[in-house]
This record gives C-alpha cells, structure tokens and sequence, in this order.
C-alpha cells in the first residue's frame, strides 16, 4: 500500500511541478495569498460589489436633467394630379427638409427618484459588507482547509506507525505460534489487526488526497508540501471571559448580520419607492426646433425656429391595479428580508455560543488528550514487556497500539480544532483579520 500511495502523490508532484507550485513548505500566509488570487467565490463578491456601486449613478441619472439632440433630412417629391385651388398650380415638384431639435427636461419632483436614490446607497453598503464577509470567510475557509490537510497528514503517520508496530507483533506471534509459546489464537488475532490496519491505511490515504483538492478549490493551483503545527501550542481563553460581551460584539459588527440591515433598508426603501407611484410629478420641459424647407406647395422654401419651454405636471389616478400591487410585493418582500435577518442573528448567537465553548473546552481537550497519549504510550510498554513475560497476549498488546492511535489522532485533531474555534470566534464577531492568520501561522514550522 506504502508504494501505491507513492505513486499517487508522484503523480500529484508531477502535476503541482506543471502549475508552477514551489517545492518548498507553505506555510498558512502563502497558501491563504494564493487563495486570494485564484478563490472564485472572493472574485464574485468583488464584482458584485462593483456592479453595486453603478446603482448609485444609474439611481442619480434619475435626479438629474435629461438632453437630448435629434436631426433629421427629408427628401419630398410631390406630384400635383389635380386640385381646385389655383394657389397650388400644376405639375411636380422635389424639396429636402432639415430638422434640428433640441429637448432639455429638468425634473422638479420625482418622489420615486429620491427613494431610488436612498435606496442606491444602501444597496452598495449591502454588498460593502457582502465583500468583507466573504474575505473573513476565505480567511477561515482557508485555515479549516489548510489544517484538515495536516490533520490528514498525522493521521497517515499515525496509521503507518500502528500497521508498523502490528507488524511487528504479527512476525512475532508468528515465531512464538511455532516455537508453541502462543496460541493459534494470537496469530489469528494478529493477523486480523495487520488486514485491517491496511485498509484503514487506504482509507485515510484517499482522506488525504480529498484534503489536498479540497484546498485547491481555494487556490486553484495544487499545493503538496506544508509547514506544520509546532508540537507546543499557547493555549490562551478568549480574549473577554464574558460570552454575553461576544455576543453583543458579534451582533453589532459580524458583516453578514450587516447585511441583512441593509437588506431591510433597501426593502423598505423599494416599498416607498413603488407606492410613490400614486404621487404627482413635475418636469420643466424646453424644446427648441429649427425646421429648414427649401420648397413647398406653394413653390417657396421657409426656415421656422420655435421655442418651448413647457411646466409638466402628471397625476396618474388608475393604472390597472398595478401600483397597488407592485407596493404589496414590496411590502411582503421588506417583511421578507426583516425574517431573514432574524433568522441570520439567531443563528450568529448560536454559531458565537459555539465557538468561544469551543476555545474554552479546546484548551481542557487538548490538555486531557496530551496526558491520554503519554498514557497510552506507557500502557503498551508495559503490555509489551507483559507480552514478553507471557502475562499478556498478543491481542492485549494489538488493542494497546490501538488505543494509542486513536489518542495521538484524537490529540492531533483537537490541537487543530482549537485553533479553529479561535478564527471561528473572532470571524462571527466581525474582527477576524490577516493579522490572525499570521498569529498562527508564528506556530508553524517546517517538517
């Protein structure tokens, strides 16, 4: 299995050397810069953030005046077949006409525009935060990414090592089954242990590659070779020992709550915009319009230039019902967006809760589990040395290696968790910045 494995991860190499990825380790900041550049999901953001921004310019267009310049050449052929005018005369005749018009409409009172306006700048504040959310949640994204690859990695160790030492007692049992100092019992035992200590071999080494392109999803190019955790951690509480103080931080500064109050804003701003569709308007029209004929008719060409300059005022009474229901869809909308920023805050206050119980058993979890590996370690000395003495069997010791593995997994795995709850904490309160990722990436060093 050790040369299938091999082959895999030379082909991986071999396709990470093809995307340019260095050979050397990379540590958290690098892998996270690298998802910056490539992540899909932070370049949306971006751009729907920039396309927000346009509804302020296209909501202004509204509360501005309107210009507006038409030319126009004619070309009339007229044939005269008969008439009881004498004035008109007989026969045919061809002229052109050039027509020049120039419009200005300046709008005096256009309630709808104004909301549309207000409502503009709540849409570009909406996906202001939109877009820093999604930059703390890449941060997080890559971190949990970053770590379930470490996690992946010990794990592997750790099997390796158990089908190691397995093997070990399986040569043994099998020495000691034809010398008679054990039973067939021992052999079967140890050789069940050694089949299945394979396939969770493959199993984890197939965990493994899943984390290798799960990270790849972030930055788009593979990435093989890792800085690990260093072997003693700080373990530090939350920086306030009061949940309530979290919880009030991450309700008045976590950017997807934010959001959400925009989003109320712009409901409730489209409401007032629809029903202003009952209200009157006023626009300050001038027109002026320059007509050059070189005939008529009458045989002779004219030019006539007319100026108007027009005070518009429009009252709609009745139209089909559509105003009234175009403010109702926009009230149910607004009531909308109210629930679904409570559903955001509740479930913020829920993931917060989490998260700082998670910093806090973290520390107690990863002491327990440390103090669990030692034990465990010594445990299978002293079962070995009992296996030695024949007051132990072989499947003593088999369960001794096992329970050893779980606990350096287990140990492994908590390390990571907690530092996880730790940017979890900090991104729902809104304060999860680079400066975190390098406070981690201090633990790392080159394996």
């Amino acid at each position: 299995m050790d040369i299938m494995f091999a082959l895999r991860r030379a082909v991986l190499v071999v396709i990470t050397m093809g995307c340019g990825i260095s050979a050397q380790a990379a540590d958290l900041l690098e892998v996270y810069q690298l998802a910056v550049e490539n992540d899909a999901r932070l370049q949306a953001a971006g751009f729907e953030f920039q396309a927000s921004n346009e509804a302020i310019v296209q909501a202004r267009a509204g509360l501005l005046p309107e210009i507006s310049f038409e030319a126009a050449h004619t070309e009339t052929d007229q044939e005269i077949i008969s008439s009881d005018n004498t004035v008109y005369g007989s026969g045919s005749s061809g002229f052109s006409t050039d027509t020049y018009n120039l419009s200005v409409s300046v709008p005096i009172f256009r309630y709808d525009a104004w909301k549309r306006f207000s409502q503009s700048k709540a849409v570009v504040q909406q996906a202001k935060a939109e877009l820093l959310a999604a930059k703390q949640q890449l941060m997080f994204d890559t971190a949990e990414a970053y770590f379930t690859v470490l996690a992946a990695k010990d794990n592997l160790e750790f099997s390796r090592s158990e089908k190691t030492a397995i093997a070990r007692q399986l040569e043994l049992a099998q020495e000691r089954t034809k010398r008679g100092l054990a039973t067939i019992t021992d052999l079967r035992d140890a050789q069940a242990r050694f089949a299945t200590s394979e396939s969770q071999e493959i199993e984890v080494e197939n965990a493994l590659e899943d984390a290798y392109r799960a990270l790849q999803e972030y930055t788009a190019e593979l990435v093989l070779n890792f800085s690990v955790l260093q072997e003693d951690i700080p373990l530090t509480p939350p920086g306030s020992v009061v949940l309530d103080d979290w919880i009030s931080t991450s309700i008045s500064q976590n950017y997807m709550l934010e959001a959400r109050r925009h989003a109320i804003t712009v409901a409730m701003e489209e409401k007032r915009r629809q029903r202003a569709g009952h209200m009157p308007t006023v626009d300050l029209v001038g027109t002026l319009n320059n007509r050059d004929t070189d005939g008529s008719l009458f045989g002779g060409g004219s030019e006539v230039r007319t100026t108007d300059v027009m005070l518009r005022f429009n009252m709609p009474f009745y139209l089909g019902g559509r105003i009234s229901s175009l403010t109702r869809e926009a009230g149910f909308r607004h009531q909308q967006a109210r629930r679904e920023y409570e559903v955001e805050r509740r479930s913020l206050e829920r993931e917060t809760r989490a998260a700082y119980q998670g910093v806090l058993s973290g520390i107690k979890k990863v002491e327990a589990l440390k103090k669990s590996v030692l034990f465990q370690r010594g445990a299978l000395d002293v079962k070995e040395e009992g296996l030695k003495a024949g007051i132990n069997t072989t499947l003593a010791v088999l369960d001794a290696q096992r329970d050893l593995h779980f606990a350096q997994r287990d140990y492994s795995q908590a390390r990571y968790d907690y530092l996880l709850s730790i940017l979890r904490l900090k991104k729902a309160g809104g304060t999860l910045s680079q400066e975190d990722l390098q406070t981690l990436n201090k633990l790392l060093t080159t394996g």
